[in-house]
């Protein structure tokens, strides 16, 4: 079947069931997604290297779930905790007077834990500030030195973390100076806290310090209980030492004159020795008169009785070195 000649300037045909606002929606849409992708590099741009961008973004969503929209709330803030969890809601008062009495009341429950009970206000800005300075706070030792680590890009709350708690300047000088030579985070700091809270809010804000920081706000920081409490000292354990004093001798010249009768012999000796005993024996009387002098170098006294025994076995011990001379007639 053949058309007829149609001039070259005719319009096109509709095609059937094409609505020509598809093409216009279509168009739309490809502006839509252009405008976000810019957006999304705009974002990334923004970002940078910091990598705690979606914690800063949790953080704050934090503190505005715990912001009244009147009144006041009391809130436990636990730097120990992740970031989202840090803040637990206690209890809400309508004036401040009342809010001072349950931050009291609470508080008790907290000692000897890492919370720290804080009243917040209806301003988002205050309690940010009020969690930044309780965060310095906790870290502050009551003594001693603190060396901490200092992440400047993350959010407050979670931007100071204890390394090592020190007694002396000399071990945290040394401590400070591994930690700083081991940090490989060029957003990292090593710091070393002392007992003082402003010193230590002076390094913490650099140049953003101002004293009316604390002050102006409604927690009273400085009154709050320490957490940074430094552990007692070690007792130092001397070694047990035995001390063994040098024995001396003693010297003893006996000049005795023994007579024996009803005996069989008579034996003279004349000796000295040393001997740590000395035993006779004889089955008649014995008779002994002697004339000692001893020489004690240790303070000691040496005591010799005359005894008569008859038939008796007679056992002398000396408890120490003795030169005997004996002479018998």
């Amino acid at each position: 079947m053949s058309h007829p000649t149609e001039p070259s300037d005719s319009s096109k045909p509709v095609l059937k069931d094409k609505n020509p606002h598809n093409y216009r929606k279509v168009g739309y849409s490809m502006i839509v997604i252009s405008v976000s992708l810019v957006l999304i590099g705009l974002l990334v741009l923004a970002i940078g290297n910091n990598y705690h961008f979606s914690g800063d973004i949790m953080a704050k969503q934090e503190i505005d779930s715990m912001t009244p929209k009147n009144g006041y709330t009391i809130v436990v803030f636990d730097y120990t905790q992740p970031i989202g969890a840090k803040l637990k809601l206690l209890d809400s008062a309508s004036t401040f007077e009342d809010a001072k009495k349950l931050q009291q009341q609470y508080t008790p429950d907290y000692n000897g834990q890492k919370g720290q009970v804080l009243i917040f206000d209806k301003s988002i800005q205050n309690n940010t500030n009020s969690i930044s300075l309780a965060e310095v706070y906790a870290m502050t030792p009551t003594s001693g030195y603190d060396v901490v680590s200092f992440n400047t890009v993350m959010p407050v709350g979670a931007r100071l973390a204890s390394q090592t708690l020190d007694s002396l300047s000399g071990a945290a000088a040394n401590d400070s100076a591994r930690y700083s030579s081991a940090n490989v985070d060029t957003q990292v700091q090593i710091l070393t806290l002392t007992s003082s809270f402003d010193d230590n809010l002076k390094q913490i804000l650099g140049s953003n310090y101002d004293p009316m920081l604390v002050s102006e706000n409604i927690n009273q920081i400085k009154s709050m209980p320490a957490k940074m409490i430094p552990p007692p000292p070690t007792p130092v354990v001397q070694a047990n030492t035995t001390k063994i004093a040098p024995v001396s001798q003693n010297t003893a010249t006996i000049n005795a004159t023994a007579t024996i009768t009803n005996g069989t012999s008579i034996k003279k000796t004349n000796s000295s020795s040393t001997s740590p005993g000395l035993a006779a024996g004889t089955n008649s009387s014995l008779s002994m008169s002697a004339n000692v002098t001893a020489t004690n170098s240790s303070n000691h006294t040496a005591t010799v009785s005359n005894n008569t025994s008859s038939n008796h076995t007679k056992t002398v011990s000396l408890s120490e070195n003795l030169a005997v001379n004996s002479t018998s007639k």
